[in-house]
């Protein structure tokens, strides 16, 4: 018995350290977490996350214009970051606003996107805007480092919260429950 609660004893000095150590580490990534997800929350209400969408001439579905018009339109502004089809990310019918949403590829990670509204019924551009939810959502999955980065830091950061949860219940109830036994048996 005595070695058991030696070993137990060992075993929970051990986890407080490993506890301790962890979530001093990991409060960094759960800051970055935090506030990323914070901007990413309020990113309708921000003009600069998402630009507030507008709406477009009236017009029945049957008379806006075709999505190659649409390309044609985004390459004809001329912008650095629509030279060419393949820099256009997608392109998006709103049909209760009649208007299209165009999104253009990012320059690089830590570069917002760029968001053009086009009337779906005349062609003018109603709005140009960047979508800063991306770069937020990059830096909130930390996408902004690396496909391999993001990865490896959000299964650590999972594998340590699941760690810290398992050890930070033992290192609350094993006292409780070792003091308990204690009283039960005591030698």
């Amino acid at each position: 018995m005595q070695k058991k609660a030696a070993a137990s004893l060992k075993f929970a000095k051990f986890s407080r350290k490993i506890h301790k150590w962890s979530g001093i580490i990991l409060v960094l990534f759960a800051v970055i977490i935090s506030i990323s997800g914070s901007f990413i929350a309020f990113k309708s209400h921000l003009e600069y996350l998402q630009p507030s969408s507008k709406s477009g001439a009236a017009g029945d579905i049957n008379t806006i214009i075709s999505a190659s018009n649409v390309v044609s339109i985004i390459l004809a502004l001329q912008l650095p970051e629509a030279q060419q089809v393949t820099d256009i990310n997608r392109i998006e019918l709103r049909p209760n606003k009649r208007m299209y949403k165009v999104r253009l590829e990012a320059k690089d990670n830590w570069s917002s996107p760029r968001e053009i509204q086009i009337d779906a019924v005349t062609g003018a551009v109603l709005n140009v805007g960047l979508r800063g939810d991306q770069l937020w959502s990059d830096i909130h999955s930390f996408a902004v480092f690396g496909e391999f980065t993001k990865l490896f830091v959000m299964s650590m950061t999972g594998l340590s919260l699941l760690w810290l949860s398992l050890t930070g219940f033992y290192l609350f109830f094993y006292p409780i429950w070792f003091k308990a036994h204690k009283r039960q048996h005591p030698t």
